[in-house]
């Protein structure tokens, strides 16, 4: 039970998918209570679907081994292959859509025979055609655009084998010449001496890369070690710092005490001496002073005694 999804412009999420003999579908996300819509009840085999015009075409094998093709708008089913010999099967039903146009890729193959890739446009009455016949393989198409022009690949899906075509318009293809298998061997040969060569070159510019990455290892660790010693050095510097700063904050400290000791001892001295020599100067002055008052005495003494002298004469 394989489920494709699909988007519509409007945001809408739509899965399909089979289960037993019925096709059905659900809307995204999928909420308790909802319930997968039953679409079709004969589904045989083969189911596939694709997005065209917005809106979900899908194709399938009935239970009469017809191919129905169907949407989940309002088109009515309608039956594209029926009445194939009995011993043939319809295989590989497949949905392609190119320049607005719908296509159903098919295979018929019967027992004992090679299969053919056929093509049809479901909803273009007249528009049939073939793609490959007379070839043993489960065939898958792909649509490419290339710059010459689209292609059609055709892979078998159980050998590899690749065959590819111009789709030239609507149902005619063009089969391009694929390398034979030897001219492949020897373009695969050289292109893988090419590679080993190139991974040669890359495997020794790596190693080169990787000495070289050794060698800026080395010298990373080389400085970080540096580093990690400069720090240390740095940190037993600080240390040294701070304890030399201490150690000369405490000199100072103890050269500004016993300055201001010295300081404050010798100007007591000098007070001691100033007021000594004041007391003295204080002294001497009252001895002069004393001195001063006799001297007057005696020379008003003997002023007077001079003087009186000179008047008895007169």
């Amino acid at each position: 039970m394989a489920y494709q999804i699909f988007e519509t412009a409007d945001g809408q999420r739509t899965a399909l998918y089979a289960q037993g003999n019925s096709v059905f579908s659900c809307q995204l996300p999928f909420m308790r209570g909802m319930t997968p819509k039953e679409l079709r009840a004969d589904y045989l085999a083969h189911l596939d679907a694709v997005l065209f015009r917005d809106t979900v075409c899908f194709v399938y094998e009935n239970l009469e081994h017809q191919v129905v093709i169907d949407t989940l708008g309002g088109s009515p089913a309608r039956i594209l292959l029926a009445d194939i010999p009995d011993g043939y099967r319809f295989e590989g039903l497949q949905l392609i859509e190119r320049e607005n146009g719908l296509y159903l890729f098919y295979q018929i193959c019967g027992r004992g025979e090679k299969a053919g890739l056929y093509v049809c446009m479901p909803y273009r009455e007249n528009v049939w055609g073939t793609v490959l016949e007379g070839q043993e393989g489960s065939w898958r198409a792909e649509a490419v655009q290339t710059e010459e022009g689209e292609r059609l690949l055709c892979v078998d899906r159980r050998t590899g084998r690749l065959r590819i075509y111009d789709w030239n318009k609507e149902a005619d293809f063009t089969e391009r010449p694929v390398l034979e298998e030897a001219e492949h061997r020897r373009q695969m040969e050289t292109l893988e001496a090419a590679w080993r060569e190139e991974k040669a070159g890359w495997q020794r510019e790596k190693a080169a890369w990787q000495e070289e990455q050794a060698a800026w290892q080395e010298k990373l660790t080389a400085w970080q070690q540096e580093q990690a010693a400069w720090q240390e050095k740095q940190a037993a510097w600080q240390q040294e710092k701070e304890e030399r700063m201490v150690q000369c904050r405490k000199e100072y400290e103890s050269r500004v005490e016993r300055l201001r000791a010295e300081y404050e001892g010798k100007l007591a001295r000098c007070r001691e001496g100033y007021e000594l020599q004041l007391e003295q100067a204080k002294k001497q002055y009252n001895e002069l002073a004393q001195t001063a008052v006799k001297l007057q005495k005696i020379g008003r003494k003997w002023r007077d005694k001079y003087f009186g002298r000179i008047e008895e004469k007169a």
